[in-house]
C-alpha cells in the first residue's frame, strides 16, 4: 500500500468514527452532554470530537470509544481493525517543532523527551505558519513504525516558553504516565529512583506511611527531598515535631486545590501549609509506583475503622472522591482494603453498590489497573522540563528585590547593595 493510499485509509476510518459518535444509541447522548460542558466545541465539532473519541470511556465496563466502535461494527476489514490498535495508542502531548518536512514533522515531545517524524494526514499548507522553535499541542499515533499527526489543537510561541513548561509539567502530573511510555530508557530511570527513593524513604521516617496535616507535610516533603539529594539522616526529633494529628477527622472540599494551568506552578510552590483550612494529610511510598501525598487519607482510612462510619463527616463525599479521583492510584485503594476486610462490603454499603473488589477497582481505576502508572512526584523527579523549570523559578525568586534595602540611587552598573557581589542589572533590578 502506498503512503497516499494508507492515509486515505486511515481518514476514512477516523471518518467513520466520527459518525458513529453522532448517531450511535449509546454514545451520542453522553457526547451531546459532553458538548454541552465544553465551551464553544459546537463552534468546531470536530475539534470537540477528537479528544472526546480518544479519551472517553462509557458502559459499566469502562468501554473506549474505539471499543464499542469494534463491537459494534463486526464486519470492519483486518485492515480497519489495524487501524483501530494503532488510533488506540494515541499520545496528545507537548511538543517543541524541530523541523518541518515536506509531508510532516519532526517533533520533540516536552513529556517524554523523545523526537517523533511524523506525517501528516492532511496536505501541509493546512499548517502554514507552524515553524521550528514553536511548540505545538499535538495527538500522534504509531502504525506500522510510523508516526501518524491526528490533530494540532495549539501552537504556541516560543516567546511564551515558560507558559509551555508549565502547562507540560501539568499535563505530567494531570497523567504521570505519559512521561515514559514509549520512551523505555525514561521508563528504566524512573523505576531506579522510585526503588532508590523507597529506601530512603524507609530509612527517613521509619515506615512507608506518616500522617500529618497540611501545615506540616510540607515540611516533611522537604525534609525528604533534601535527604534524597544527599543531604544527611534528619533527626529523629525534626520528624516528630512536624507529625501532627487533626482534632477531629473529616471531609470538605478544599477550593485551593482548583488551581488552572496558568497559576499552578506558583500555587504548587506556596504547598499545602498556604491553605487557609486545617486538614489531614497521608504522605505514602508505595514500593511500585513512588511517592503519593494524600489529602484526607486518615480520614478515608477512619470511615472503615469507625464502627459507626456516620458519623465521620462528609464519609460519602471522601469515599467518591478517592475513587473517582484520577490521582488516586489503584494501588491506594488495594492498600486500603488489604488493611481493612471490610472495606469492599462499606463501600458497597455507602455508595449502595454491589460490587466485588476486582469489579470496583475495574469501574473507577481502571487506567490504573491495566498499566504501571508511577505517581506523579516520583516522575517529575526524572523530568528534564520540570527541572529547567524549577532553575528558571529558582533565579526570578533570586532576582526579586531584597526587602529593607534601598535601591532608589543605584546605577544599573553599580554593584547591588545586596551583598550579592554582581552588578545590580544582573541582580536586583527589576527584569521588564
Amino acid at each position: 500500500m502506498s503512503v497516499i493510499e494508507k492515509l486515505a485509509v486511515i481518514s476514512d476510518t477516523i471518518t467513520k468514527l466520527m459518525n458513529f459518535t453522532l448517531n450511535d444509541e449509546t454514545v451520542k447522548p453522553d457526547f451531546d452532554e459532553y458538548l454541552k460542558a465544553v465551551a464553544g466545541a459546537r463552534n468546531n465539532l470536530q475539534a470537540s470530537m477528537i479528544p472526546y473519541i480518544f479519551e472517553r470511556r462509557l458502559t459499566k465496563e469502562r468501554k473506549t470509544i474505539l471499543e464499542l466502535y469494534k463491537e459494534k461494527n463486526t464486519d470492519i476489514t483486518k485492515e480497519e481493525k489495524s487501524i483501530i490498535e494503532a488510533l488506540s495508542k494515541t499520545m496528545s502531548s507537548v511538543y517543541e517543532v524541530r523541523r518541518v518536512l515536506s509531508n510532516g514533522f519532526e517533533l520533540y515531545n516536552l513529556i517524554n523527551e523523545k523526537t517523533y517524524k511524523v506525517l501528516s494526514l492532511v496536505k501541509m499548507n493546512n499548517f502554514r505558519g507552524i515553524t521550528p522553535g514553536q511548540f505545538a499541542i499535538c495527538r500522534i499515533f504509531p502504525m506500522n513504525e510510523e508516526y501518524f499527526l491526528l490533530e494540532v489543537s495549539n501552537v504556541v510561541s516560543s516567546i511564551n516558553k515558560d507558559e509551555i513548561y508549565k502547562y507540560a509539567i501539568a499535563k505530567i502530573i494531570e497523567k504521570p504516565e505519559e512521561a515514559y511510555e514509549g520512551n523505555q530508557k525514561k521508563q528504566e530511570l524512573i523505576e531506579n529512583i522510585v526503588k532508590d527513593f523507597g529506601k530512603k524513604f524507609l530509612e527517613c521516617f521509619g515506615s512507608d506511611e506518616v500522617i500529618t496535616t497540611n501545615i506540616y507535610a510540607d515540611n516533611l516533603i522537604n525534609i525528604f527531598n533534601a535527604y534524597c539529594e544527599g543531604g544527611e539522616k534528619p533527626d529523629k526529633k525534626e520528624i516528630e515535631a512536624n507529625i501532627k494529628q487533626v482534632e477531629h477527622n473529616r471531609y470538605f472540599t478544599v477550593s485551593d486545590f482548583k488551581n488552572s494551568y496558568s497559576d499552578f506552578m506558583e500555587k504548587s510552590l506556596e504547598g499545602f501549609s498556604s491553605h487557609s483550612a486545617t486538614y489531614d494529610i497521608g504522605i505514602i511510598y508505595d514500593k511500585e509506583l513512588g511517592l503519593f501525598v494524600l489529602p484526607f487519607y486518615q480520614t478515608f482510612c477512619k470511615i472503615y475503622e469507625e464502627e459507626d462510619y456516620k458519623t465521620v463527616q462528609g464519609y460519602k463525599d471522601c469515599v467518591k472522591n478517592f475513587l473517582e479521583n484520577d490521582k488516586v492510584n489503584a494501588n491506594i485503594i488495594k492498600r486500603t482494603a488489604a488493611k481493612y476486610p471490610n472495606f469492599t462490603d462499606r463501600t458497597n454499603e455507602i455508595l449502595q453498590t454491589k460490587y466485588t473488589l476486582e469489579e470496583l477497582l475495574n469501574y473507577y481505576k481502571a487506567d490504573t489497573v491495566e498499566k504501571k502508572v508511577y505517581s506523579s512526584a516520583s516522575v517529575l523527579y526524572a523530568s528534564k522540563v520540570f527541572e529547567q523549570m524549577m532553575k528558571s523559578v529558582t533565579v526570578k525568586e533570586e532576582q526579586k528585590p531584597k526587602e529593607g534595602i534601598d535601591y532608589s540611587h543605584v546605577g544599573r552598573n553599580d554593584k547591588c547593595p545586596c551583598g550579592s557581589g554582581k552588578k545590580y542589572k544582573n541582580c536586583c533590578m527589576p527584569k521588564e
